[in-house]
């Protein structure tokens, strides 16, 4: 009696239709991944520039408390590692003023703090209390 010597193996459709489906399952990984790595960068620079403002605003108001007439309008708006900030101040009256600091990301690299670039705006009022 001849036995029959049947292998099993797995047939080329099979082969293929298990690559399509690691492949996807891959895909999908790495692109959320990606997702999650650009949101975390982004967290990461927002939180930057809120420290930044903050400091900023606090740098501000101790200068108006000795000299309420200073323009810090003026300051250089480089904070560093590419982020810039632009200063604004809003007499209401001659004791009074809206002081806002905005600090953003300069994506595009040209210098200037553009609408689409601001992360954080921070706005108070000063009184000159002399």
């Amino acid at each position: 009696m001849i036995k029959a010597n049947k292998q099993k193996a797995f047939t080329l459709i099979e082969v293929l239709a298990s690559v399509i489906i690691l492949s996807g399952s891959i895909v999908t990984i790495i692109t959320y991944s990606a997702d999650g790595l650009a949101t975390s960068l982004d967290i990461e620079r927002r939180i930057k520039a809120t420290l930044l403002a903050e400091t900023e605003m606090e740098k501000i108001k101790n200068v108006l408390h000795n000299a309420y007439d200073t323009d810090f309008t003026a300051w250089s708006g480089a904070l560093g590692n590419d982020y810039l900030a632009t200063r604004t101040a809003t007499v209401i009256s001659a004791t009074l003023k809206t002081v806002e600091v905005s600090v953003g990301y300069d994506v595009d690299g040209n210098g200037s703090l553009a609408a689409d670039e601001i992360m954080v705006t921070l706005t108070t009022k000063n009184a000159d209390r002399t």
